[in-house]
């Protein structure tokens, strides 16, 4: 007696083979995306919370600012960050200044935005915690550009930072306002 299977069974097997993978493929990217935006958030939240303690720490003005070659500032957020102590307050990382960190951004394709008061394209910490009048936000907004992965953070002038929030549930996380997130 031959021991195997007939086409058809083959046939029905890899017919529910592929409706599972049809289901299970787009869940599993979105986990991802998910993923993703929660880890870039992170990042972010990490590098602000990093300067602050330093900054009280070493008892002197810390910059964050972007940097696409990890020793000035220059470039966009999503090339990654750099913070170090500017006790001139000129964000160039001088003779008298140290180089704390330097972080590239783990995921290509999406973006990181800073908006603030004043529109300056860094954050500067004092020695007490607080943001050189610099309340404002981070964006993310995933490759894809689904609202549904946008994220944002929030610093206000103690140099707090908290994240943004679906607050009516529809699976975009609203800004401060209460207006959807939008890349």
């Amino acid at each position: 007696m031959a021991k195997g299977f007939t086409l058809i069974e083959a046939i029905i097997v890899l017919a529910i083979i592929a409706i599972i993978s049809g289901v299970a493929v787009p869940s599993v990217g979105r986990m991802i995306e998910r993923n993703q935006a929660s880890l870039a958030m992170n990042w972010i939240v990490s590098a602000v919370r990093f300067t602050r303690d330093s900054a009280v720490t070493h008892n002197t003005l810390t910059t964050l600012c972007p940097s696409s070659t990890g020793t000035k500032c220059g470039g966009k957020w999503h090339d990654g960050v750099l913070v170090f102590t500017d006790a001139n307050a000129d964000r160039v990382v001088n003779h008298e200044d140290a180089i704390l960190l330097q972080l590239q951004y783990p995921y290509a394709g999406s973006t990181v935005k800073w908006r603030s008061f004043r529109n300056r394209q860094y954050l500067q910490i004092n020695s007490l915690g607080y943001t050189n009048f610099q309340n404002g936000n981070f964006t993310y907004c995933a490759s894809s550009q689904d609202p549904q992965f946008s994220r944002q953070v929030i610093i206000n002038m103690q140099g707090r930072v908290r994240k943004s929030y679906d607050r009516n549930n529809d699976g975009i996380i609203e800004d401060r306002y209460n207006k959807p997130l939008r890349c």
